[in-house]
């Protein structure tokens, strides 16, 4: 794929990889909005932030832009993902992500540990944050835990920031009966909404020309137009479907993508099963119209 950007349209890279890149982002409101929230939360130095939003609309992107711009000799990082577990066994995965061995010690003994690393570094001039990634998994216990986390603080300076990013469906937790405490801990909470058309044009011209594209190939409103409608704005859908489009208009060597050729990638998607089933049904309407139109 990468020799047909290169050789076809001299382009510098891949600009519609499925895999997060931050050097690719795009800034648009809510995106913006969530980075705001995570500055202003490392200059307070306190409190939880919590950062939501549907699969494939930014949310990696967002923590490796913010992660690139920090002095990483004034911040230590770690990263939990993967937290699909109960009551007990957060502390250990906490520690593990800053690499402290704790081994099979007890769950006490992993905190002193921790709360032991978090004074050093306080000491060495260094804050400490904790992202959760992929939060909605946690269990209320987890949550619990993290909050206590929240709270660890030495000569009255708290120790531990926390950014919890994950699906929609983790605002609901954090906002159900038995949860307030944790909720008072917050103090930002952003959701990441997919582009709408006008956005959805910027980002895909944003992202060709982070690789040097200059017009060729060009592409009409239509095949924007399509791309908004059966990605629904998602970032990753977007990078799916255009991918997928500069293949086939690569493989042909076309110099202009008219909706057709987005049309023919749409349905080939279909085929694949690659497609939302919203989008499965969006395009049997789209050809059905068509045909409605044809027979007219």
């Amino acid at each position: 794929m990468l020799d047909v950007y290169k050789s076809v349209y001299n382009l510098q890279g891949q600009p519609f990889r499925l895999s997060p890149d931050h050097r690719f982002s795009f800034g648009h409101r809510t995106y913006d909005d969530a980075k705001s929230y995570l500055k202003y939360a490392i200059n307070e130095g306190e409190g939880i932030v919590a950062i939501t939003g549907s699969p494939g609309t930014g949310k990696t992107t967002l923590i490796a832009s913010l992660l690139s711009e920090l002095d990483l000799s004034q911040v230590k990082v770690g990263v939990v993902t993967n937290v699909q577990l109960g009551a007990g066994g957060l502390v250990e995965m906490v520690a593990d992500a800053f690499s402290l061995q704790v081994g099979h010690s007890s769950n006490i003994n992993a905190m002193r540990e921790f709360m032991l690393f978090l004074r050093q570094e306080k000491a060495e001039g260094r804050r400490i944050i904790l992202i959760v990634d992929e939060a909605q998994g946690l269990s209320a216990e987890s949550l619990e835990e993290l909050r206590l986390l929240s709270n660890l603080e030495d000569n009255g300076q708290l120790l531990l920031q926390i950014f919890l990013v994950g699906q929609e469906s983790l605002m609901d937790l954090i906002r159900s009966p038995g949860m307030e405490q944790f909720h008072q801990r917050l103090i930002a909470a952003a959701q990441l909404k997919p582009l709408d058309f006008e956005q959805t044009v910027d980002y895909i011209v944003h992202r060709l020309r982070c690789v040097g594209w200059k017009n060729h190939p060009s592409f009409t409103d239509e095949v924007c137009s399509l791309v908004h409608n059966f990605s629904a704005g998602v970032p990753r859908r977007i990078n799916l479907i255009c991918h997928r489009l500069f293949l086939h208009a690569g493989l042909e060597k076309k110099d202009k993508l008219v909706g057709g050729d987005a049309l023919v990638v749409i349905v080939e998607l279909h085929r694949e099963g690659l497609l939302t089933p919203v989008a499965r049904r969006a395009l049997g309407e789209y050809v059905g119209g068509i045909k409605k139109l044809a027979a007219g």
